[in-house]
């Protein structure tokens, strides 16, 4: 993964893109990405999702998502405030700092930032899609490649947790064609997450994309026949028709 990908930064030109895309997107517009969900709906999620991570950040503990009152506002202003404020509660503690999260993994404060990134990347796709089903979702490849890191690091062992196992029952290599980032999952014991090399692909099949289009098929924004498989088809399988996101 990128060493020097700036996490903070790339939330806040994430979040502004996606501030410019409630802008220019009727409220009203089905969300093909969520079924049953409109432009509004997704708004009030991320916005929701960044007060959030913003009271969890500033108090340590766990806290619940805000019910929120529907905005008088425009929905692109309200989320950008939203963004404003755990932009603010980041910078105010510092990543170091010990601070509860949902996944099995470590407990610090810098875990929010690389996840809300993540969480605003997927969801400023949706929403242009939703104005325009058929445009590039533009992610640049280094966040990507981070993306699907942070799936592999955190949401196989988070959605383990929650009753879904990674179906990985032999090694699978993950490569990046276009970051050259490349990962190795290895099944451990029963009940236990695969075990994540990183720097090399290999295994009884290799799944290779773009990071981009890895990122997508891994957070169901892509059909996975849309990525390469070399190898077994059948270990492969278990890795993406499973439920590795929520």
């Amino acid at each position: 993964m990128p060493d020097n990908l700036d996490h903070l930064e790339q939330f806040e030109r994430t979040a502004a893109d996606l501030a410019e895309a409630f802008a220019a997107t009727d409220p009203a517009a089905a969300v093909p990405n969520c079924p049953g969900w409109t432009v509004a709906d997704l708004a009030l999620h991320v916005g929701a999702g960044q007060r959030w991570a913003a009271s969890i950040l500033l108090s340590g503990t766990a806290q619940q998502v805000p019910e929120v009152l529907r905005t008088t506002a425009s929905w692109s202003d309200w989320y950008a405030g939203t963004s404003a404020a755990l932009v603010a509660a980041i910078k105010a503690v510092d990543p170091d700092e010990p601070c509860w999260n949902f996944a099995p993994v470590g407990q610090y404060a810098g875990f929010w930032v690389r996840r809300r990134l993540h969480e605003t990347v997927v969801h400023l796709v949706d929403a242009r899609q939703a104005r325009s089903p058929d445009v590039d979702p533009g992610i640049p490849p280094a966040i990507a490649a981070d993306g699907v890191d942070e799936v592999f690091g955190v949401f196989l062992p988070r959605m383990l947790q929650r009753g879904f196992p990674a179906a990985v029952s032999t090694a699978v290599g993950v490569r990046a064609v276009d970051t050259g980032d490349e990962w190795t999952l290895t099944p451990t014991t029963p009940g236990q997450p695969p075990q994540i090399h990183r720097g090399q692909a290999q295994g009884a099949a290799v799944v290779s994309g773009t990071a981009q289009d890895l990122l997508l098929a891994l957070w169901r924004r892509l059909p996975v026949d849309q990525l390469t498989v070399d190898g077994d088809p059948q270990a492969a399988a278990g890795l993406l028709s499973g439920k590795v996101t929520p």
